[in-house]
């Protein structure tokens, strides 16, 4: 069952396309943990991360420079290359300066029925939560008239509630590192977060209930335990480098991780002014962050997973996290863990360096 949850990733948009063409619904690319993707599932529609691949990019070439995020230029390039030809919309965020480009060149170059702006506010404060409900306000109206299907209340309470199961299940997967022989690996726990942006949640719900019910009496997973903060990781492969070195990552701080699912949308008379607190002041990203709320989150991600070591990973020209990057070198080591930092890319690269490095730090850690 485990493997499912890989399989669905790598083959992602035929899994989509079948689920497209079965249903006859529409599907809606979203990026970033910021877009309350209750709002779209409430319209009958799906909503699916857009993710990059580790490939050459090409065609994104011709419009994007060399020195951009290279997640997202994948994802563009991925977007040019038709591999996204399923999408009936998109929703770009206003969270850094290259997702908010994002939409000025998906709609002019790939004319998708529905592109949407989201505003989203820079700073956490209550006036930036009421904004924000105005804006999700109109974003409902918006997939309202685009789905032509009324978002009622009822609709938005059984999505919020649909959410908060899969929240709560990614959270038992979580606890199963916790303990002193998890039984479940790092890789395993980032196909299914990944997975579970990607494919409807009831089924996502109903595969994450089985796997908790049958990994019970699995053999311990082996490794050093360690913690990882990482901008972007949209697959395995980095995760697996560690397990290969002998490491396994027990707790996490990532989009593609714990800042997707932890925090719970509250029960509300007011679902919209619930939605915009939770993906608002909840999502512990440098963005919109200062360093000392930010190692809040991360001292509180790593209390009771006796991790041995940090890893901190940043994609080439993510400003926001590599600012962020002394505080959270001096905190980590504060706390009296070993820290080692790698730069990312999007791409392929030769592993070798990147091995070497890893494997004498896990050394260097686990004595």
């Amino acid at each position: 069952m485990i493997e499912e949850f890989r399989r669905y990733r790598e083959y992602r948009h035929q899994q989509i396309r079948n689920w497209k063409q079965k249903n006859g619904k529409k599907v809606i690319g979203v990026f970033c943990c910021s877009v309350p993707e209750e709002l779209i599932h409430a319209a009958d529609m799906l909503p699916v991360r857009i993710l990059g691949e580790q490939e050459e990019t090409t065609e994104a070439n011709l419009h994007l420079p060399t020195n951009v995020c290279p997640y997202v230029k994948s994802c563009f390039d991925q977007a040019l290359k038709g591999k996204y030809d399923y999408l009936d919309g998109l929703v770009v965020p206003n969270v850094c300066d290259i997702i908010r480009a994002m939409y000025g060149f998906w709609k002019n170059n790939l004319k998708l029925p529905y592109i949407r702006f989201l505003e989203i506010p820079q700073k956490i404060s209550n006036e930036a939560t009421t904004f924000f409900a105005r804006e999700l306000a109109s974003f409902k109206e918006s997939l309202e008239e685009f789905s032509g299907k009324e978002i009622t209340e009822k609709a938005l309470a059984h999505s919020i509630e649909v959410y908060n199961e899969n929240r709560a299940l990614l959270r038992r997967v979580y606890e199963l590192r916790r303990i002193a022989a998890p039984l479940i690996s790092g890789v395993e726990a980032q196909d299914m977060v990944i997975s579970s942006m990607l494919m409807p949640k009831e089924g996502h719900n109903q595969m994450l209930r089985l796997v908790l019910e049958q990994v019970e009496g699995r053999p311990p997973k082996q490794g050093v335990r360690l913690f990882i903060s990482a901008n972007m990781l949209d697959n395995t492969d980095f995760l697996e480098l560690i397990e290969e070195c002998g490491g396994n990552v027990v707790a996490d701080d990532m989009p593609m991780g714990s800042r997707y699912f932890f925090s719970s949308v509250a029960r509300s008379n007011d679902p919209l002014a619930a939605l915009a607190e939770r993906y608002l002041d909840n999502i512990p990203c440098p963005r919109k962050m200062l360093p000392k709320a930010r190692l809040s989150w991360v001292t509180k991600m790593l209390e009771g997973f006796e991790v041995q070591g940090a890893i901190i990973r940043v994609l080439r020209a993510c400003d926001c996290h590599l600012y962020e990057y002394p505080y959270l070198q001096e905190h980590l080591k504060g706390l009296g863990l070993p820290v080692i930092f790698f730069r990312g890319e999007e791409v392929v690269v030769d592993k070798l360096q990147e091995r070497n490095q890893m494997k004498a730090f896990i050394e260097m850690v686990g004595g």
